[in-house]
């Protein structure tokens, strides 16, 4: 085929006559194009929010089922958990810990519990403890008052042991100050002090 040799019957299409420019609007661009290149630019940036909502959605409501599903095997393996959530125990616990959950305030309660049964039980503790104490201790007691009123003498209590001779007289010993005296250098010299 032939091509055509005059500038107003070339093509519109391609680079621009003999210049090589493009096509300016009078070249040929219709301008109901141009608008609609706006709407669908418009209409892409909607899709892709409304997916990107959708996907959210979805994401959302997956976990949400994921947590369902973990706190149902949560309330099998901790019977009393569904109790507890009930009485209010576990929103007491969040009303005084913010931060916790359902399951963390499970847990803090459970925590506590153990606290207050453990303080209990040291308590008791301490209290056998201090009465077996007092028991001995009076036991003993009442063992040195019997002692003591089974080995006192009938007459004026002694100064000391009878085959003490220096404690019988101290007088002839220089008096009782000197004999503890040298009773203790004695005890020192046999201790190697």
């Amino acid at each position: 085929m032939e091509q055509p040799t005059h500038p107003t019957a070339a093509p519109t299409a391609g680079p621009g006559p003999a210049t090589g420019a493009a096509p300016g609007p009078d070249a040929g661009s219709d301008p109901g194009i141009a608008g609609l290149e706006s709407v669908f630019s418009d209409l892409e940036a909607r899709l892709d929010a409304l997916i990107e909502a959708r996907l959210e959605n979805l994401e959302a409501r997956r976990a949400a089922s994921q947590r369902a599903e973990l706190a149902q095997r949560f309330a099998a393996e901790h019977p009393d958990f569904e109790t507890l959530r009930e009485n209010g125990a576990l929103a007491a616990r969040q009303r005084e810990n913010p931060l916790l959950g359902e399951v963390g305030a499970y847990f803090a309660h459970h925590l506590a519990e153990a606290g207050k049964a453990s303080q209990e039980e040291a308590a008791r503790v301490r209290q056998d403890a201090l009465a077996e104490g007092e028991a001995r201790a009076m036991e003993r007691l009442r063992a040195r008052r019997g002692s003591v009123a089974l080995d006192a003498p009938a007459a004026a209590p002694r100064r000391g042991r009878a085959d003490d001779p220096q404690l019988e007289a101290p007088d002839r010993f220089g008096g009782v100050h000197a004999v503890l005296a040298a009773r203790m250098a004695a005890r020192r010299r046999d201790a190697g002090l």
